[in-house]
């Protein structure tokens, strides 16, 4: 488990890296720490709702079982992204080299590393599941059900914590500006004061209020 927690932080770290790049590399070196902290975080909070989740299904799974498919699975996610790294890299420096001064592509560059995480976590938790549900009598409708109850939980828990210890990166209007390192539950520059505020604003795109230039850094 501990070389597993290794390469984990590790892989977060590369991909966080990139996440900075998009912006100043004050951003890409606090997110060296950052990003592995929100990894790790999400990977002990989902360690035990996981098992209170599993133990309302069946309890055939041991805790210490869920524990190890947890930390197993957020492993893998970490790897799968530190893989999409040079690519995100590359976008990133594109980004940094074509902004338009205000708001650039921050809202794709966003969108795009929210289906990085969610595609590598859902593909990481089904293989970690169907590899621990192998030797269990789980029924193909309970193993699902399960599945998508741990699907949902990460979504939870990480998503809110990814918003709490945010920015990883910033819009374009704030380069030059140091942002404090984690912004907690403060409103964003659109007014959203959490994760799932924060995605839908970047679908509907809301117009900016007139003060977002002294706020751009919440993001």
């Amino acid at each position: 488990m501990v070389r597993a927690l290794l390469s984990l932080t590790v892989a977060s770290a590369v991909y966080g890296f990139t996440l900075g790049s998009a912006h100043c590399m004050i951003y890409a070196t606090r997110n060296l720490i950052k990003f592995p902290m929100l990894v790790l975080g999400t990977t002990v909070i989902c360690g035990l709702a996981y098992f209170i989740f599993y133990r309302f299904i069946t309890a055939e799974l041991t805790f210490f079982k869920v524990q190890g498919l947890v930390v197993n699975l957020f492993r893998d996610m970490a790897i799968l992204l530190a893989s999409l790294s040079p690519a995100n890299f590359f976008i990133a420096q594109i980004l940094v080299h074509t902004d338009d001064k205000q708001i650039g592509e921050y809202s794709f560059f966003l969108g795009l590393n929210v289906v990085f995480i969610a595609v590598s976590g859902t593909i990481a938790l089904v293989r970690q599941s169907q590899r621990l549900f192998a030797t269990c009598s789980l029924s193909r409708r309970l193993a699902t059900t399960t599945i998508l109850g741990w699907l949902l939980l990460s979504l939870l828990v990480g998503g809110q914590l990814a918003f709490y210890l945010r920015p990883f990166f910033g819009l374009p209007a704030s380069r030059g500006v140091v942002p404090p390192f984690a912004l907690g539950a403060e409103a964003d520059v659109r007014g959203a004061t959490n994760f799932y505020e924060a995605v839908i604003q970047v679908v509907t795109e809301p117009p900016l209020p007139d003060h977002w230039r002294s706020r751009s850094y919440r993001d």
